[in-house]
Order: C-alpha cells, then structure tokens, then sequence
C-alpha cells in the first residue's frame, strides 16, 4: 500500500501524478484502516488456541485476496469505501497472526521456536521485497492495468495462489500433515508433550486474571509496541520519505525502499538462529537471550532512526545507510520480545498474541494519523520531527524490558493436572504402539 499509494494520489513531483484526489489526513486514515481492522486481534486472539489453525490461516489469506481485489474498483468511488477494503485487510492480518503463532506451539519445541517464528515472520518481508520494486515499476506502466490497480490486482493472485497451496498442505498439527514421515511426527510430539498444550477442543479456562496482573505480559506489550511504532515509518511512510526528502522518482524509489527490507529479513532470520543455537549450546536461560537481543535491538534502532534526518538529498546514500541498519537492529526484536511472549503461555500463545497486537494496532493508528498531521508540506524538517519522536520510543523497552521482561513459561500457564496425565498416557501409548 506505501507505494501504491503515492501512485494513485496526485503529487506533482518526480512523476508521482494520480487520479485520486485526497487530502493528506485522508491518506493518513487509508494507511490506519488496516490497523483498525487488526484491532479484532483482540477477539480472534481467544479464538486461535480453540479453532483449527489451518482453516483460520485459510480464511484469513481469501480475505485479504478479495479485498485487495476489490480496493481499486472502491478507492475510485470514495476513500470512504477504500478504507472499508483495508479493513478488510487488517481483519485478516488479525486472523493470520495469532492463528500462526498458536501453529507454531504445535509444531515446534520451545528451543526452535525463535528460528521459526523468525522464518515464519520473515514472510512479510519476503512479499514486500517483492511487491515494493514491482509496485515502483507498475506506478510507472499506466498501460498495464491502468498501473496503480495492477498492485492490488497482483497482490490478490498471489494471496489466492497461496491458499491453494495451503489448503492441502497446511495441517493444525504435525498428525493432520499429508506428507510428514513417522519418524519426525513422532518426534516433534515428543519434544511437545511435556508442555501440555492440550488439545485445541478441550475445556481450558483462560486464567485473565493472572494475565492481566502478569508484569512480564505487560512489559512484552509494552517492548513490542516500542519497536513496532518506529517500523510504522520504515515500512509505511518510507516511499514518502524518499519522495518528499531524497527526492527518489516512482521506479527508483520503489528498488531503494526495499532495500532495509531486505536487512530485516536477513537479521530476523540470522538472529533466531543464533538464538536457537545459543538456547541449545549454553548455559543461557531463555530470559537472559531475550533480554539480551531486544535491548540491543532496541538501542540500535533508535540511534539509527535519529540518524536518518541528518543527512538530506546531497547525501542520500547515507540517509539510506541508517536505514538498513535501523532494520538490521529491528531483525534483532524477533528473538527478542517476540520470541518471549510467544513462550509465556504456550497453552495461550493466541490469547498474549491478541492482546499484544490489538495494543500495536492502536498506536499504529496513532502514528499514522500524527504523521500526516506532523507531514503537510513534505520538509525534511517535518519527517525530522517524525523520526525523532520515534527514535525516542523505540529506546524506551532498553529499560523496561530489561527490567520487567521475561522469557519463561509462566506459572499461571502451567499445565493442570489432568492436562499432564493425558499427555503422559499419550506418551505411554504412542510408545507401545
């Protein structure tokens, strides 16, 4: 949407001329809508431990297809009616997400779970390194669907390619895997049983309580919101950025924007590895891994966030510079807080990832509204302002989370008696047999 959507407004510079014509806090609420359909999050959180997370995943990517199919037809009629598809979008990314993290406790032993919520993130920046430079070049052929509605077109396809693939060969856990060998689903079950998740059917009270009260929820929360605001401008606004400051033309911009991208995907990916490795290879407690790649996440991010306004079009090799290395800090948070609050509460990992998320789309929503009130004109000192403000947010988890954050399961999540006897005599069984 960043690209597009200095492709269908009407701009006058470097070429980014469009047929819409919105006004500046109205392109502000187009950006938001997506995080106030995420704000679901908060219900379909509850959901993900107790619904089948393959049809959940699903849904959700169909969704996110036919509103991104829709949204060029509707976004000529009114923003009214684009903001309403972004919607749309966001209600499937609330899906998407806590459904994903839930699979993950299924499928993996807490001592991988880094790696692979790393990989399975990753994803995100694997579809925006491809779709930024892709919607640069389609800004650029008005011949090609008229442009600007080829992105969303493009996009559609992709998430109805992906389904079809899902479908047969998604599975809510390693059992229900069509090709999966004996050997390794009997030893992922093994490695799993001893947490007790339970089945996603049975009766299990979700102690509220005990969550909201948690310091080590709350400090999670808190340390994701921090490091999610600043990302807000690195992958929202930073087409922006790079019109209104760097002055990138439509193709150039869309090539460049995807190059912090492409850091993030690698230092997400690299750092859960080592996270994994350190978990396994050392005395390391979970706690002392998390709290170490988060604060050094969150201390570099920030200094590179405030670094990036320092430098103007005359040195816009640098500017892109403190970019990457912004994002090659923000990889840094995924073994960090993310990986902590997924291992909390496996039992209840949708329930924290809802909580977690529906409190990132607030301040999303926030952000992108106090940027294009902050934003009229375009100046540099403008997005000075907007990168200040963020590069101070993104600081504050380096205290807090340090504090306050943990990285282990939680005693209100321990699994109840019953719970560990059926898992014993599953153990048992699949033993004998």
């Amino acid at each position: 949407m960043a690209v597009a959507l200095i492709c269908m407004t009407s701009s006058p510079l470097h070429g980014y001329g469009g047929e819409l014509k919105w006004a500046s806090e109205q392109e502000g609420m187009v950006l938001a809508a997506q995080n106030a359909g995420s704000l679901l999050m908060v219900l379909t959180g509850l959901w993900a431990d107790r619904v089948n997370g393959k049809w959940m995943v699903g849904g959700s990517l169909m969704l996110c297809a036919v509103a991104n199919a829709v949204l060029p037809m509707m976004a000529r009629e009114s923003f009214l009616y684009a903001v309403s598809a972004r919607i749309a979008v966001g209600a499937a990314d609330a899906c998407l997400t806590p459904a994903a993290n839930s699979l993950i406790t299924r499928w993996f032993p807490q001592s991988e779970r880094a790696a692979a919520i790393g990989i399975t993130t990753g994803g995100r920046q694997i579809g925006t390194l491809f779709i930024l430079p892709t919607a640069g070049y389609l800004c650029t052929r008005k011949d090609i669907m008229g442009g600007w509605p080829a992105i969303f077109y493009l996009s559609a396809a992709i998430g109805i390619l992906v389904t079809l693939f899902w479908l047969p060969m998604g599975a809510d856990k390693p059992a229900k895997q069509l090709c999966i060998s004996q050997q390794e689903r009997l030893f992922i079950e093994s490695r799993i049983a001893c947490e007790s998740i339970g089945k996603r059917t049975a009766p299990r009270r979700i102690p509220w309580g005990a969550i909201i009260h948690s310091s080590t929820v709350w400090a999670g929360v808190f340390a994701l919101v921090c490091h999610e605001y600043p990302l807000v401008i690195m992958l929202q606004f930073l087409p922006n950025y790079m019109r209104d400051v760097l002055q990138f033309a439509p193709a150039k911009n869309g090539i460049i924007s995807a190059l912090p991208t492409a850091c993030l995907f690698i230092s997400k990916t690299l750092s859960s590895s080592l996270s994994t490795w350190l978990t396994v290879n050392t005395t390391w407690s979970k706690t002392k891994i998390c709290k170490v790649f988060n604060a050094v996440a969150s201390a570099g991010l920030s200094l590179c966030v405030i670094a990036v306004p320092q430098f103007n079009k005359d040195a816009s090799f640098l500017a892109v510079v403190a970019l990457c290395g912004a994002m090659v800090f923000a990889g840094l948070h995924t073994p960090g807080v993310q990986t902590a609050l997924v291992q909390l509460a496996p039992p209840f990992s949708g329930v924290i990832t809802g909580l977690s998320f529906f409190a990132v789309a607030w301040f999303s929503i926030a952000n992108k509204l106090l940027t294009k009130y902050i934003v009229k004109n375009g100046s540099i000192d403008e997005w000075s302002a907007v990168f200040y403000i963020s590069g101070i947010v993104a600081a504050l988890p380096v205290v807090v989370f340090t504090v306050w954050g943990s990285g282990e399961r939680q005693w209100w999540s321990a699994p109840s008696t019953k719970t560990s006897l059926h898992s014993l005599n599953t153990q048992g069984t699949t033993a004998s047999n």
